[in-house]
């Protein structure tokens, strides 16, 4: 989700507070993302991606470019409007909070602060928004109960990752089991098969170079595992929703 990139960069375009009823909204290729703290609402949102149920104390992320449509009895919130500039999906995303009196406050204060537009407000909000993907962050936080069993060949795939020759016999093999086996264990484990968290690690790192503007895409392509151009192509596009170049022209711009 979106606040579990380490570092999202933004321009804050707005912040206001809805207070709506009966609602039958189609929205179209909006030019913005928009980050919601919901804390009096009853409303459905349905994009192609699938429905999703936001009602008090949940917050919603809608990317920019997504077309979808809210209908609701009630819909009260504080909403944030922004240009996400290194975070790209084509879903939306929503949780409720676990403590949202935190999350409430800090809408209020980010709204309190773009509202009375004090010298220098630009900055606190962009602080603001920081503490609330902060605090998104820990509220959804899930620690990894950790495997004895195949905690060495773990170890071993974030050592590896980037190796290009990379593979699951020699993954397995540190912890002296069958490649099945450990993927059964994996998979029960991290809920994801180790081909897709060795691709998720691989594409992390991608972005990370890419950021940076120090490397070409094809440089950023042999950085992170691949010596197939075409195939890192590919992979990133799932990953990401966009492809490398368009990426780095959205990074870029």
């Amino acid at each position: 989700m979106f606040f579990e990139k380490e570092m999202l960069s933004f321009n804050l375009l707005d912040v206001l507070e809805l207070k709506q009823s009966d609602v039958h909204m189609f929205n179209s290729g909006r030019n913005f993302s928009a980050l919601s703290f919901r804390y009096s609402a009853d409303a459905l949102l349905k994009a192609e991606s699938g429905e999703y149920r936001v009602k008090d104390n949940f917050l919603a992320y809608v990317p920019a470019g997504l077309d979808y449509s809210r209908t609701a009895t009630r819909d009260e919130m504080i909403v944030i409007h922004m240009n996400m500039t290194n975070y790209h999906t084509k879903k939306i995303e929503c949780f409720e909070a676990k403590d949202p009196a935190v999350l409430l406050d800090l809408f209020r204060k980010i709204l309190d602060c773009w509202n009375q537009k004090e010298l220098g407000y630009q900055h606190k909000c962009s602080a603001l928004l920081y503490e609330i993907f902060a605090e998104c962050y820990i509220q959804n936080f899930k620690p990894q109960v950790k495997c004895s069993k195949i905690q060495k060949s773990v170890d071993y795939i974030f050592e590896h990752y980037k190796d290009s020759d990379l593979s699951m016999a020699e993954i397995a093999k540190q912890s002296f089991m069958s490649e099945v086996y450990f993927r059964k264990l994996f998979k029960a484990e991290y809920g994801i098969t180790p081909q897709k968290h060795i691709i998720y690690l691989r594409m992390q790192n991608a972005v990370d170079l890419i950021s940076t503007g120090y490397y070409s895409l094809k440089e950023v392509a042999l950085l992170s595992g691949y010596n197939d151009y075409k195939h890192f192509s590919v992979e990133f596009k799932k990953i990401k929703g966009v492809s490398p170049s368009d990426y780095l022209y959205s990074f870029q711009g």
